[in-house]
């Protein structure tokens, strides 16, 4: 619990003191999927750019709570004990683990395409991100499930998306030169060029 507080202390204060992630930010990206374990300094690569990848749905959304914020935003989930559900016995906390699972917004996408068509276009609004990569990964079907559907939504919203295929597993299946060059195009298309590093 210390390390969490202390933590939340230190982000807060990066917030207020301005202090970005990357110190060359110029531009926020989104990912929609299961990164490549196995070549992870594709996030790196677009540093070169001056690009931070905020994170992706499955990152932010597989262990994490989220719901509807008082003014409107999508923000963090209340604990149990602020949603009036002390966890008192086994089954009070079993039921807010149940409320818990059940209310996860990757589950809800998984299953129909809307829901997580307007999860992507809140977390782009609200997050200030400038463009999608979409890792059509053939290792999470769950994932991948509605990708085309979410592509033509991003489409129709006016925000620019790359895709890029692989598995998140197995590096037979990823072409690091394919992606590379994808992403290079994708970054030129937002007006990006590789900073001088």
């Amino acid at each position: 619990m210390h390390f969490y507080e202390e933590l939340l202390a230190e982000v807060k204060s990066r917030v207020s003191d301005h202090i970005a992630a990357l110190a060359t930010e110029r531009c926020r990206l989104w990912d929609d999927g299961i990164p490549p374990w196995y070549f992870l300094k594709l996030y790196r690569y677009l540093e070169h750019y001056g690009a931070v990848v905020l994170g992706s749905i499955y990152t932010y959304t597989l262990h994490g709570a989220w719901e509807n914020q008082p003014d409107g935003s999508w923000g963090p989930a209340r604990t149990p004990e602020q949603r009036g559900m002390p966890l008192k016995t086994r089954d009070d906390a079993l039921r807010a683990l149940a409320l818990w699972y059940l209310e996860k917004p990757i589950y809800e996408g998984m299953c129909l395409p809307a829901p997580k068509n307007e999860q992507l276009l809140r977390i782009i609004r609200e997050w200030h991100v400038k463009g999608m990569m979409m890792h059509m990964n053939r290792g999470c079907e769950g994932l991948s499930l509605g990708q085309m559907e979410h592509r033509l939504a991003m489409m129709k919203a006016k925000v620019p998306i790359t895709v890029y295929e692989g598995n998140s597993a197995d590096k037979r299946e990823f072409d690091e030169n394919q992606v590379l060059d994808r992403l290079d195009a994708f970054m030129e298309s937002l007006g990006m060029k590789k900073l001088d590093l």
